[in-house]
């Protein structure tokens, strides 16, 4: 069992064990770049603003970086405020869009766009780090999702320029939807098959976005919330209920937590890879990715065994962790459970 992997994968692990119950959440290793305050903006639609649930991830963001004695280390920026966070500031507008989107172009009424103001946005609320999810209304909108990326790629030039040289930017592809619940999905527009499509549409250009923009050098990583939310995590079939919003927060700290760790110098990569070099003094073979529980195949039972690590109801002694390292980042997270789901399905 490699136990660098082990180590990099705590943050994301007690995270998950907070929310499920299980044991307390222990301090945080981080490097000491954590030493120095970080300006953190959230920014987003209605799901960083916290629709409904007031603060919405940002509470249980909060919650762990002050359980791991951390708060004088991060200064939320935004011009909104909302939650019960040590520190309630944020960039979360609800009902927003990517660009701004006309009545007569939308199923679901007009938008404002987070583009039309990003520029005054990051020069009045300078930030480190960017954490940004947006373009959930640009589906409901039903509002040209093959220029989706585009749009978001225009929005993601805006960013990038205003980071300081060691800062970064977090695109998030798009939870899930259920379209089983019309209160904000318009039903004569959407099947449940066609919304899962749509968010897979957009997701695949957010991915491709994030693929080229480090591919140019540009200091921006691929968060995976479609990774951390089920159907079953969602309120109304769009904004998360009280246990997704949770997930999330936990979600995003583990992100917190590798931005101190130099992910952002790391390699990332959005699909599975596996090479075996072989030698005359190499005779141990390559580990079989996607194997989580080491009985020498990849079956669904993988995906249940990866799932139960990553919430912590079961320890790293059930698994095996290397196999479970699908992106090899070293680092066991949703974005690898992700990569796990689609082998089982292109399997099939």
């Amino acid at each position: 069992m490699n136990d660098s992997v082990l180590r990099k994968g705590t943050a994301y692990a007690a995270a998950i064990a907070m929310i499920a119950g299980g044991a307390s959440m222990a301090k945080q290793q981080v490097t000491s770049a954590a030493a120095e305050t970080l300006s953190l903006m959230c920014l987003g639609d209605s799901i960083t603003d916290g629709f409904w649930m007031t603060g919405g991830y940002r509470n249980t963001l909060c919650d762990l970086i002050t359980e791991n004695g951390q708060q004088a280390q991060v200064d939320m920026v935004g011009p909104n405020w909302g939650g019960t966070g040590y520190d309630t500031q944020h960039a979360g507008y609800s009902g927003y869009s990517v660009d701004n989107i006309a009545q007569e172009d939308s199923i679901s009424g007009q938008r404002t766009g987070i583009s039309s103001f990003i520029d005054w946005l990051m020069t009045d609320y300078p930030a480190d780090v960017v954490f940004l999810q947006i373009g959930t209304n640009d589906i409901l909108s039903l509002y040209d999702l093959e220029h989706y990326g585009a749009r978001l790629e225009a929005l993601v030039d805006h960013i990038l320029p205003t980071l300081p040289e060691d800062g970064a930017l977090y695109l998030a592809t798009l939870p899930c939807m259920d379209a089983t619940n019309t209160l904000y999905i318009n039903e004569y527009y959407f099947t449940v098959e066609s919304m899962d499509a749509a968010v897979e549409q957009c997701n695949a250009q957010i991915r491709a976005l994030v693929e080229k923009k480090r591919s140019e050098g540009a200091r921006i990583m691929l968060a995976d919330v479609n990774g951390v939310l089920e159907k079953s995590d969602l309120y109304d079939g769009v904004h998360p209920n009280e246990e997704g919003y949770r997930k999330l927060g936990a979600f995003w700290y583990t992100q917190l937590c590798g931005y101190w760790n130099g992910a952002v110098d790391q390699p990332q990569t959005t699909e599975p890879t596996a090479t075996t070099t072989t030698t005359e003094t190499t005779t141990a073979p390559a580990p079989l990715l996607g194997d989580v529980n080491a009985d020498g195949s990849i079956s669904m039972a993988d995906a249940v065994a990866m799932a139960r690590y990553l919430a912590g109801s079961v320890s790293s002694d059930a698994v095996s962790v290397a196999q479970a390292d699908m992106n090899t980042d070293r680092c066991i997270s949703a974005e690898d459970l992700t990569l796990l789901k689609r082998k089982l399905i292109q399997s099939q």
